[in-house]
């Protein structure tokens, strides 16, 4: 497994502990009749989805969809060498700028700010992926006969 798909793999399973402990703990609050904090289930859904999901799948797929050596010689076919950091440091970024500045966005409109570019960002980092991923499912370039 290349190196930045390892990165994306822990990344999501690191995440998936905290998920995990995030959502005992509201869960414990809850029994206990201590209440949870209206952001916090919104949060917790973003570390799930983003943090675990997103980074185990992208992080998977980048290891796994078809190689195309003629493109990208310098790493084994797989994507531009820079791309997958690029992607990696988007998403997670995004996603932490998230934590800092939406419980705060009422605070001031710099908070606002930050959680706008942690949006843009993210989708920075999925439109990239959306690249390499488009591109490493191309046709064969010589299909077997009967495949299209």
């Amino acid at each position: 497994m290349p190196l930045e798909s390892r990165l994306f793999v822990k990344t999501s399973l690191v995440c998936l502990v905290l998920v995990a402990l995030w959502g005992m703990l509201m869960s414990i609050d809850e029994m206990l009749g201590v209440p949870i904090p209206s952001l916090w289930p919104i949060e917790h859904a973003h570390l799930a989805f983003v943090g675990w999901l997103l980074n185990l799948v992208m992080g998977i797929a980048l290891w796994f969809l078809p190689l195309d050596r003629a493109r990208f010689q310098q790493t084994q076919g797989r994507y531009p060498k820079r791309a997958p950091y690029f992607i990696y440091g988007a998403l997670n970024g995004g996603l932490l700028l998230r934590f800092i500045c939406e419980p705060n966005v009422s605070n001031s409109h710099v908070f606002a700010l930050g959680l706008g570019f942690s949006a843009l960002l993210q989708t920075l980092a999925i439109l990239g992926f959306i690249g390499i991923a488009w591109i490493r499912t191309r046709g064969a370039s010589h299909p077997a006969p009967g495949v299209r």
